[in-house]
């Protein structure tokens, strides 16, 4: 039976982190959603938590939050919500659930411990900046 479900591929969707510097010259890491299809997304849920053991999600473990986005368009990113360097040594997950042509999709991305650094910044769809990237 288990066999028979046919689960869609996420292609072109993508979780990133940016460092990004406000009016004061504050610089602070931001998780965005990237939508860099073709199709809009739509209604978008995102679960965030962080917790030390990959294997049984257990350990040092931050709070659960969660986001919904109604639609992101096509080539397209969503601001989410900002990390804090104390939680950059725990893997952070972030599961994304969306419809895109009426077909039910999600997926994880987990962004590793100590994965978020300015010093490893590569190039970001749609968003012409420089961050951490999920693929």
């Amino acid at each position: 039976m288990k066999k028979d479900i046919l689960i869609p591929e996420v292609k072109n969707v993508f979780v990133a982190a940016v460092l990004i510097t406000d009016d004061t010259g504050d610089q602070q890491w931001w998780i965005h959603l990237i939508n860099d299809s073709t199709s809009p997304l739509e209604n978008i849920m995102i679960q965030s938590r962080g917790y030390s053991n990959l294997d049984t999600k257990s350990g040092v473990k931050t709070a659960t939050l969660r986001k919904v986005i109604k639609v992101l368009p096509a080539k397209s990113a969503a601001k989410l919500e900002p990390i804090m360097p104390e939680v950059f040594h725990l893997f952070n997950e972030y599961w994304v659930t969306f419809f895109e042509e009426n077909a039910l999709k999600d997926r994880k991305f987990i962004f590793g411990p100590h994965t978020i650094e300015a010093a490893i910044k590569e190039d970001l769809p749609v968003l012409k900046d420089k961050g951490i990237l999920v693929r």
